[in-house]
This record gives structure tokens, C-alpha cells and sequence, in this order.
């Protein structure tokens, strides 16, 4: 066996895959904007709702940019793969906590419920993603033995 065929990422286009991750992420996130609305509307008054969609949308914009390294990583071997995964955590970490805190020292929104549901967002789009990446990774760990 070449080096070639371990790396090879038989079939598995990233551009496919991030549109079809990105899509699950957004009607995730829509699905939990609709869940939350009138629970946080009644319990943290008219501005709830702003807060929950800025906190969700960080999320979310977070968790997009955290799928780009993973899924260039795609296209080589294991260990790349590996490493493109960390960078992904890393990059949407990194990039959800700036957002977050631009957010809550802009005083647009409630901070407790904008926190609320940043990690909330964060916390489930973090468990969308890591299935999928996973069921990826396993597609290829069978394509290449």
C-alpha cells in the first residue's frame, strides 16, 4: 500500500461536506431559536428573544468557522485529519469567545441570557459537529485500511 492511498480522501469532498454540516448546523440552530422563544421572552421580557438570537448566532458563526480546518484536513492522512480537528476547536473556542464578549460589553442585549444561550448553542452545535466529523473520519478510516 502507497502512501497515496492512506491519504487519499476517497470521495469525501470537503465543500459537500461542509454544506451538508452547515445546513444541519443552521436548522439546529433555528430549531433551538424556535424551542427558546417564548420561554425567554416570558421569563426575561420583551429583549429576551435579541439575546437568545445574538447568543445563538455566535454559536453558530463560531461553529461554521470551526468546520473550515477540519474539513481541509480531509484530503490527508490521519494524523492531519487529527490535528485539522484541533485547529477546528480551537478556531471556534478562540472565535466564540471574542464574539461572545463583543456582545456582552456592547450592552445591545440581557447578558445573562445572551450567556445562557451562547453556551447553549455551543454546547449542542459542539455535539452535532463532533458526530458528524466523526462519522466522517470513520468513512475514511474504512476507505483506506
Amino acid at each position: 500500500m502507497t502512501m497515496s492511498n492512506v491519504s487519499s480522501n476517497d470521495g469525501v469532498r470537503p465543500g459537500i461536506a461542509f454544506a451538508r454540516l452547515a445546513a444541519l448546523a443552521v436548522g439546529i440552530t433555528g430549531l433551538l431559536a424556535a424551542l427558546g422563544y417564548w420561554p425567554t421572552r416570558t421569563n426575561a421580557g420583551p429583549g429576551g428573544p435579541l439575546g437568545m438570537l445574538l447568543g445563538l448566532g455566535a454559536a453558530l458563526v463560531a461553529a461554521l468557522a470551526g468546520l473550515v480546518p477540519a474539513l481541509l484536513a480531509l484530503k490527508h492522512g490521519p494524523r492531519e485529519r487529527l490535528n485539522g480537528l484541533l485547529a477546528g476547536m480551537a478556531v471556534r473556542f478562540v472565535l466564540m469567545l471574542g464574539m461572545l464578549l463583543a456582545v456582552l460589553l456592547s450592552g445591545w442585549a440581557d447578558r445573562v441570557v445572551t450567556a445562557l444561550w451562547a453556551v447553549v448553542g455551543y454546547v449542542v452545535l459542539l455535539a452535532v459537529d463532533t458526530v458528524g466529523l466523526s462519522r466522517l473520519n470513520q468513512r475514511l478510516a474504512r476507505a483506506c485500511p
